[in-house]
């Protein structure tokens, strides 16, 4: 299958569903195999179905990101299966626990605070790359693509955790660059705003601080293939920035803070 990702292999987490599952399907789409991870055996295999119908080359394993040793097993599950890693995309997050805990800074237990930090960046960034990381030095091309969200850089009441985990997916984002550059390895971030789950036309802007329609999971997928193939070759240490203008929009805290109050 040819394409910008043709050769490389890919190991997205997070991918059984929303934004994970259309990166996947997409780099498959491009020439990539793609190892399809996440929790639910059964989603994860439906990807995988829809990737092979479609003529790519995908399979799947099971990863909780807050362990460890399923970070490890998934990145060795892939070279043995596709002979090599060349894409690293760190894209899970607890987003159920996320939702479930938004409350001020104070009110969260330290346990509270470990989940999030875990899922978001210290499993889901640190581990993955960690284990990643000879693999993706012995290859040609390598990349590790980080998602991110706007949380990272505006505030928002009730996701401190999320906020400050998001934040330091960019900042280790940046080291693993200037670590990277002696082995060939390239580190980039995209900035995710609003998504709504479907895919294809979310329609026209309708509010919440954005300057156009509200995302869908194809405007990530296509910004996180763009960064991964070695039409970017000279892109490393970067943050690609896809939230629909919310970042440099000063009406975007106002539109914020009155979503918030609407949704009570």
């Amino acid at each position: 299958m040819g394409g910008t990702m043709a050769g490389k292999v890919a190991l997205v987490s997070g991918s059984t569903r929303g934004i994970g599952r259309s990166i996947a399907e997409h780099l498959a789409a491009e020439g990539a195999a793609v190892m399809v991870t996440g929790r639910t055996v059964a989603k994860g295999e439906k990807v995988v179905a829809r990737i092979r119908e479609a003529g790519g080359t995908a399979d799947f394993a099971a990863l909780d990101v807050t362990d460890e040793e399923s970070v490890r097993n998934v990145v060795a599950e892939t070279v043995g299966r596709f002979g090599g890693l060349t894409t690293l995309v760190n894209n899970a997050a607890p987003t159920e626990v996320v939702a479930s805990t938004v409350k001020p800074l104070a009110e969260y237990s330290t346990e509270e605070w470990n989940r999030i930090l875990t899922g978001t960046l210290t499993g889901n960034v640190f581990w993955a790359s960690k284990y990643a990381w000879p693999h993706l030095a012995a290859a040609s091309g390598a990349s590790i693509v980080s998602i991110s969200s706007g949380q990272a850089i505006a505030g928002f009441k009730g996701f401190g955790p999320y906020g400050a985990a998001k934040a330091g997916v960019g900042a280790l984002t940046r080291t693993l660059a200037v670590e990277g550059a002696a082995h060939g390895i390239r580190a980039n971030t995209v900035l995710v705003g609003r998504v709504v789950a479907g895919r294809g036309d979310s329609g026209h802007h309708t509010g919440g601080g954005r300057l156009t329609r509200i995302g869908n999971p194809m405007d990530i997928a296509y910004a996180v293939a763009y960064l991964a193939s070695d039409r970017a070759a000279f892109v490393t240490g970067s943050t690609l920035t896809a939230d629909g203008g919310f970042s440099i929009n000063g009406d975007a805290v106002d539109d914020a803070e009155k979503a918030s109050a609407d949704a009570g």
